[in-house]
C-alpha cells in the first residue's frame, strides 16, 4: 500500500510538502522537482520543502526570480503571484512547523534540576514492598541516584536522592513519607555514612 501523501498549510496562499529527498541525499531523487546530482547521488535544492498553492494542493508552484534578484512563487492554474522577501526563511519557518508536530508529544527536561538519564534498574518486589532506581546527571554533570521505595498495598511511593560527589541526601516531600515504607535508610559516602531514621507514630 503506498503511504498517504501529506500536504501542510502554511498560509492562505501557500503549503507546502516534504520531498523524497528531505532527510538524506539518494540514489533517485523521487518526487524531489528541484534537486541536483553529485557523486552519483540527488540532494533536493530546498532543503526537501517545496511550495504548493493552498487553493491548488496537487499543483506546485513555480519559483521564480525577477529583475532585480528577488523572489515570487506563482500558481500556474490561477496565476496567483507570492511575493517572497527571504526564500530560506520561508523554507525555515516551514520547517519549524514540522518540528511543532514532531515534538508535540516530547518530554519536557528541567535544566535546573536533573537531566542526563544514565542508567534505570528495573521494579524490583521484596516481600510486600518494591524499589526501583535511576541514574542521572544533574546540570553541574555530578551524578545522581535516584531511589524509589514503594509498598504493594500504595498506589504512591517514597522517593530520595542521592548525590554522591556533593555527599548528600535528600527527600522528595511531595511523594509518599518514607515513614510509611521504612524505618532506616543509610548511605554511605567516600568520607560519610549519612543516616536517616523514621517512626510512623
Amino acid at each position: 500500500m503506498e503511504d498517504e501523501l501529506e500536504i501542510y498549510r502554511y498560509n492562505d496562499e501557500i503549503s507546502f510538502r516534504k520531498c523524497s529527498l528531505f532527510e538524506k541525499h539518494k540514489l533517485h531523487f523521487g518526487d524531489c522537482t528541484s534537486f541536483y546530482e553529485e557523486s552519483n547521488y540527488y540532494s533536493c535544492n530546498q532543503y526537501g520543502i517545496h511550495f504548493h498553492c493552498t487553493n491548488h494542493k496537487n499543483v506546485e508552484l513555480k519559483n521564480l526570480r525577477d529583475n532585480i534578484g528577488g523572489f515570487y512563487l506563482k500558481c500556474p492554474i490561477c496565476n496567483n503571484m507570492i511575493i517572497i522577501d527571504d526564500l530560506k526563511m520561508l523554507i525555515s519557518d516551514c520547517l519549524k512547523l514540522l518540528n511543532n508536530e514532531k515534538f508535540k508529544n516530547a518530554k519536557l527536561i528541567r535544566l535546573d534540576d536533573y537531566y542526563v538519564k544514565e542508567v534505570k534498574l528495573p521494579k524490583q518486589k521484596i516481600s510486600d514492598y518494591w524499589i526501583k532506581a535511576d541514574v542521572k546527571t544533574d546540570k553541574d554533570g555530578d551524578t545522581i541516584v535516584v531511589v524509589y521505595v514503594g509498598k504493594n498495598d500504595y498506589d504512591d511511593k517514597a522517593q530520595f536522592f542521592i548525590k554522591p560527589e556533593k555527599l548528600q541526601l535528600s527527600t522528595d516531600y511531595k511523594n509518599l513519607d518514607p515513614a510509611k515504607v521504612l524505618t532506616k535508610i543509610e548511605v554511605t559516602l567516600k568520607d560519610r555514612i549519612i543516616k536517616q531514621e523514621y517512626n510512623n507514630k
